[in-house]
């Protein structure tokens, strides 16, 4: 065993040994303290809108969790040690130089046995979860359907539009294997494929991301209060809300601004809807429309703002969201967009690992948006070079460290991040 696994097992055993987990016959696990290691799935946020998952699945869950844990904090440290070292001296040797380019470094990674193991495994630890969640809601969609309609009827915070034209972007591409993608019904009024997401995001996070999977919605909301402390937005726009996880911790964060959630797939918006209420949400508005050509009935927003969106949109998307965004917000109006760092300037093995996703995980846009200048794509869609920043924000609960067994960058999915955003003058 290694000296990085035998230190996983030594803070899995010490970890286990005191964490509270005695439960009662059908009572919730909170979220406990076992450190760095994946948390339950048991211990998500529950709400009426959530379905019940089975004690299989839920068991299969929690076995892919740690699946992925394994291979992010024992294999990818081995494979990445392992490059430097024979994999770059075997390139040298039959090229006379080191790799130059990241096509290059994918072929002497993909070329080991290791590295072919590890990409099989992270495939399948996807194709499961995907499978798990649709098994788990596939009996389950009318009732799911008929619990968020009734949540909606009371809550009137949804605006639907059947005339919308879906993004080809959406229908096309499943993204991350997820079946039938965003958009898919498949009952009159669907709300299930929300409730597949959130089933399925928790055991991929695995569980950092908070009971309710809204890591990303709770450091967006904190570096807007940390960076600009005098910002009181009234209305924030949240563009690519899907089912909503990030949405509320936003609402949460600035409960006297109207939030207005975008988004073209209804099924997603019709779980996102009811979840929010159920929680106790009162301040959103889910809106059915293609982020692309925001509509102008909807107002003037103070912010403008996307999680972990543009991955999943094309190029011409791209340029046309940051171009909708202007036009949207009020003068001095914040856009904010947080994804995945840039390639450039990374070691080669980085960039690899990190553009996995977008060879691997039906996630056909991925690859060209990490390579793009988003500085320059929000300059031509009218922002002044002078309003445009990059920053960075950070989801993770401890400082991510390569050497630290538990702690390393799980490449694309570890919740370290780049801003890059600019004011409207």
């Amino acid at each position: 065993m290694s000296p990085s696994a035998a230190a996983l097992v030594r803070s899995t055993t010490e970890a286990l040994a005191t964490a509270p987990v005695s439960v009662t016959p059908g009572q919730r696990l909170a979220q406990i303290n076992i450190g760095t290691l994946p948390q339950p799935w048991d211990t998500i946020g529950r709400h009426v809108a959530l379905p019940e998952v089975s004690l299989d699945d839920r068991a299969r869950l929690d076995n892919i969790a740690h699946l992925n844990h394994f291979l992010s904090q024992v294999v990818v440290p081995g494979l990445r040690r392992r490059y430097e070292t024979d994999g770059v001296a075997g390139f040298e040797a039959a090229h006379g130089r080191a790799p130059a380019t990241r096509d290059e470094a994918r072929a002497v990674l993909e070329a080991t046995v290791q590295y072919q193991a590890w990409s099989r495994l992270r495939r399948g630890s996807m194709e499961q979860r995907q499978k798990i969640a649709a098994d788990a809601v596939a009996d389950k969609a009318e009732a799911i359907s008929a619990a968020c309609a009734g949540v909606i009827s009371k809550a009137r915070n949804l605006e639907l539009d059947p005339s919308l034209e879906m993004p080809a972007y959406l229908v096309d591409t499943h993204a991350h294997l997820m079946p039938g993608g965003y958009t898919a019904q498949r009952i009159a009024d669907d709300a299930s494929t929300g409730a597949m997401y959130e089933i399925g995001v928790y055991s991929t996070v695995p569980g950092r991301s908070g009971p309710h999977s809204d890591g990303a919605g709770r450091a967006i909301a904190n570096w807007l209060k940390t960076r600009f402390p005098t910002l009181q937005p009234k209305r924030i726009f949240d563009l690519g809300c899907g089912a909503g996880l990030n949405t509320v911790a936003v609402a949460k964060a600035f409960p006297d601004a109207e939030i207005i959630a975008i988004d073209a797939a209804a099924p997603m918006l019709r779980y996102a809807a009811a979840r929010a209420h159920a929680l106790g949400i009162k301040n959103v508005r889910f809106v059915q429309a293609d982020i692309e050509h925001i509509p102008a009935r909807l107002g003037k927003a103070d912010v403008a703002f996307s999680a972990i969106v543009l991955h999943e949109t094309s190029h011409q998307a791209v340029k046309n969201i940051f171009k909708s965004c202007f036009d949207c917000l009020s003068p001095n109006g914040l856009t904010a967009h947080v994804e995945q760092p840039p390639y450039e300037g990374k070691p080669l093995f980085e960039q690899v690992m990190r553009d996995w996703d977008g060879q691997y995980n039906n996630e056909a846009f991925w690859s060209g948006l990490y390579a793009l200048d988003l500085g320059q794509e929000l300059a031509e869609a009218g922002f002044a070079q002078a309003s445009i920043f990059t920053d960075d924000v950070s989801a993770v609960p401890w400082r991510t460290d390569a050497t630290v067994a538990g702690k390393a960058e799980d490449y694309g999915r570890t919740g370290n991040w780049k801003v890059y955003g600019a004011f409207k003058a």
